[in-house]
């Protein structure tokens, strides 16, 4: 098996463990115990609130059929395709946890309702922090098999696209407006207070998730750096500023051959955007002269911070 094939095993290995991650934390965790932490699970929670048969699966399997369909219209087959497999396997999943006797069960025991009761707080507080680091791994192991977890995901990707709203500021907006929703629509819609404790867990569960995702994925993955040498270069230059909001540094250079002039375009960027960026000069320029080099610590704007911390300023 050559090197090629197993990195493409390996990337769907990866989508495959995090969906299936994605899917347990959300329906084992947080769906019995009503914790809104954003995203479909979040909406379906809300939903499900408000009717008494079952319904949960149903509304995941049908926005995330929608979120797909908005995606291979308004961001194009590529992002669709990226999301497909996510999105097919969160909806079988989302059912097999949901109708298995053996799972429902044991969504009742750790949200504390296995004999109709509702949750105590401890309940809540354990199905917040599990349900944040499963969801949050899931997220974290589909972007490393160079997926997509869909659902709200594409919405940002829009807001990005059309608006030029970075994903991380949409991101926090959108699962702000479910949270609020929830907490909206189930205490002050319905006037039971005593959910308090659920919305604040909520929160602590996206809050884990959100750390999750930034451990196990965004510190751990390889910057690149590309050198490119093409004709092209101010439209690919464009595309690195307006697509990927990286800035790109041009550096003037001459030919050790002929002595011509020429341009070096250089752009450092995160481990997402490696496939994108390589599509992209491949489709503008198919003769370019390209390297790509992996780094080890890039700091600055769009990455980490360069400050000192305080323990070795005092050096």
């Amino acid at each position: 098996m050559n090197k090629k094939v197993l990195k493409i095993l390996n990337n769907y290995i990866a989508v495959i463990i995090g969906t299936f991650l994605l899917a347990f934390g959300s329906v084992i965790f947080l769906t019995e115990a009503e914790l809104v932490a954003g995203g479909i699970s979040g909406i379906a929670i809300i939903v499900q609130h408000f009717v008494t048969v079952p319904v949960y699966d149903y509304v995941v399997a049908s926005l995330t059929v929608i979120f797909w369909v908005l995606g291979l219209v308004f961001l194009g087959k590529d992002f669709a395709l990226k999301t497909l497999l996510s999105s097919i396997l969160y909806i079988g999943f989302t059912f097999l946890f949901k109708r298995v006797d053996f799972f429902t069960t044991l969504a009742k025991q750790f949200a504390g309702t296995i004999n109709g009761d509702a949750p105590a707080v401890g309940n809540l507080i354990l199905c917040g922090v599990f349900g944040g680091v499963f969801v949050g791994g899931g997220v974290a192991f589909t972007f490393i098999g160079g997926g997509s977890t869909g659902g709200v995901d594409v919405i940002q990707v829009m807001l990005s696209k059309y608006l030029r709203i970075k994903e991380s500021i949409s991101a926090f907006l959108i699962d702000a407006s479910v949270i609020l929703a929830g907490i909206f629509a189930m205490i002050i819609g319905t006037g039971h207070h005593e959910l308090w404790n659920a919305a604040l867990c909520g929160i602590l569960s996206s809050f884990v998730t959100a750390v999750l995702i930034e451990i196990v994925y965004i510190r751990n993955q390889t910057a690149y750096q590309v050198d490119i040498i093409s004709e092209k270069w101010e439209e690919i230059s464009r595309y690195a500023q307006d697509e990927l909001e990286r800035g790109a540094t041009i550096i003037r250079a001459e030919g050790g051959y002929k002595g011509d002039e020429r341009v070096i375009l250089r752009v450092v960027f995160d481990k997402r955007q490696y496939e994108k960026i390589r599509e992209y000069i491949a489709s503008v320029d198919p003769k370019a002269f390209v390297t790509f080099t992996q780094t080890n610590a890039v700091f600055g704007e769009g990455f980490k911070s360069n400050k000192k911390n305080k323990k070795n300023s005092k050096k």
